[in-house]
């Protein structure tokens, strides 16, 4: 959370009102939807909904439903893969039908009659696919030129996730041009204004500015709720340490800058609620996931600098363990 390098200049990213609106059209136009009918998975829908129903926020929503094998696992103990081709054997066509009848276009129905019943007017198509959750997903998102990702998660905790290959985790780190919205585990969607109080973490860095702009179309959507928000900076105590003999005036002063900027560029998009700014030390991940939690959050939304899918595993991201600790609040994270 810290911009170390000179700050980008101010007319790169401050956008006027026309401008934020058409790239809210290509930031939220097709929305992917998970789903496979647990309650986390129903808090993902809930939030899509309230998205959904404000004017030109949202064109089509697909609920998606990834299917992996378990199914078969009873039917295929005897079964040698060496000498037999599965999608020509007849008893495991049967099975694969019965599943797709019995359990999946049910349940894809299920979500889709929800979102329905919320009020959402805009085309909603359900899709099944085959394979594993994560992988499938960010194929989809990439493959169809989604532009927003919004699931739920299950609340496992950072180890274990990455021992078990979280879909979560997966999204987070392998998608790309889209933004994921990972509501909650513990938190209550509010349908008539989801992102209020909103916190934005800042750092001056590009995909953090995409994150301020896609506040300002979101907060401009759901204008007539006055959306709170706190821009927030936090100096990395690692820094601070290296600077303990020359004082943190810098760090100082270049968190105000980056606050600055983020707080002009949502007044050129006419963003009029209640705005307030916070410069904190510490931890970031920490930080925001605290601040969050304390002040009763609804909606996190900050960017990601799109390290390497083996960089982010061996050392981790500030995004990641935000949405590992955040689980009362919605967090939003904007992938260039």
């Amino acid at each position: 959370m810290h911009g170390s390098n000179l700050l980008p200049v101010f007319t790169n990213f401050i956008l006027g009102i026309e401008d934020i609106m058409t790239e809210a059209a290509q930031a939220f136009g097709k929305v992917l939807i998970p789903y496979d009918g647990s309650s986390h998975a129903r808090q993902a829908l809930q939030f899509g909904a309230a998205l959904a129903r404000r004017d030109r926020l949202v064109k089509h929503i697909t609920v998606l439903r990834v299917i992996g094998g378990g199914y078969l696992a009873r039917h295929i103990q005897n079964v040698d893969l060496r000498v037999t081709r599965m999608d020509q054997v007849e008893a495991w066509q049967r099975v694969r039908q019965h599943y797709l009848e019995q359990e999946i276009t049910p349940q894809l129905q299920e979500a889709k009659t929800f979102l329905q019943e919320q009020g959402v007017a805009i085309p909603v198509e359900t899709r099944f696919a085959e394979g594993r959750p994560g992988d499938e997903i960010v194929k989809l998102a990439a493959a169809e030129g989604f532009n927003g990702i919004i699931m739920g998660r299950r609340g496992l905790s950072p180890v274990k996730e990455l021992l078990l290959g979280g879909v979560t985790r997966t999204v987070l780190l392998r998608a790309r041009g889209v933004t994921i919205f990972v509501a909650g585990s513990e938190g209550q969607i509010n349908p008539d204004c989801p992102i209020t109080p909103m916190l934005l973490p800042v750092d001056g860095s590009e995909p953090s500015l995409a994150a301020v702009r896609q506040a300002a179309l979101l907060a401009r959507a759901f204008g007539e709720h006055q959306v709170e928000m706190t821009l927030l900076h936090v100096i990395d105590l690692a820094l601070l340490t290296m600077v303990m003999e020359t004082g943190a005036h810098r760090l100082v002063e270049e968190g105000e800058a980056i606050l600055a900027q983020s707080r002009e560029l949502l007044q050129q998009a006419g963003v009029g609620g209640p705005m307030q700014e916070k410069l904190l030390y510490g931890r970031p991940a920490d930080a925001i996931a605290d601040y969050g939690r304390e002040h009763g959050v609804a909606l996190i939304l900050m960017g990601h600098k799109g390290r390497s899918v083996v960089a982010d595993l061996l050392i981790g991201s500030v995004a990641s363990e935000v949405v590992h600790r955040s689980t009362r609040s919605t967090v939003g994270i904007v992938c260039l």
